[in-house]
């Protein structure tokens, strides 16, 4: 015959407590947004120019240089992990700009943007 157990009630009042004492010094506490538009803006003056450049800006720099970029380069200048570069390229193809692959003479291939894109 099975005993049948009873929950220890201040044991689970005392796991209740540490909980949410774990969570609320995690918590920070609300700040209201105070930032304008006028605040965002760069020392330049751009409000289209971002805060700092991204790395998708970075591939695409390389990219329009007259000879292109390597994987290697692209790898290198982003830290991104090989699948990420052939996906964030994929994603500029999707936006509709012309890649264009060549290779040279050592056998490496470079990726550039075409001058129409």
């Amino acid at each position: 015959m099975s005993k049948s157990r009873k929950p220890n009630t201040a044991k689970a009042a005392a796991q209740l407590v540490r909980k949410t004492a774990r969570n609320s010094k995690s918590a920070k506490p609300h700040r209201p947004a105070t930032k304008t538009a006028s605040s965002r803006q760069t020392k330049r003056g751009s409000a289209t120019m971002p805060a700092r450049p991204s790395k998708k800006a970075a591939i695409v720099a390389l990219l329009e240089r007259t000879d292109g970029a390597a994987f290697s380069d692209l790898t290198k200048a982003t830290g991104w992990q090989g699948h990420s570069v052939r996906a964030a390229l994929t994603g500029l193809r999707k936006e509709g700009k012309e890649l264009i692959r060549a290779k040279d003479a050592a056998g490496v291939t470079h990726y550039r943007l075409a001058a129409d894109a």
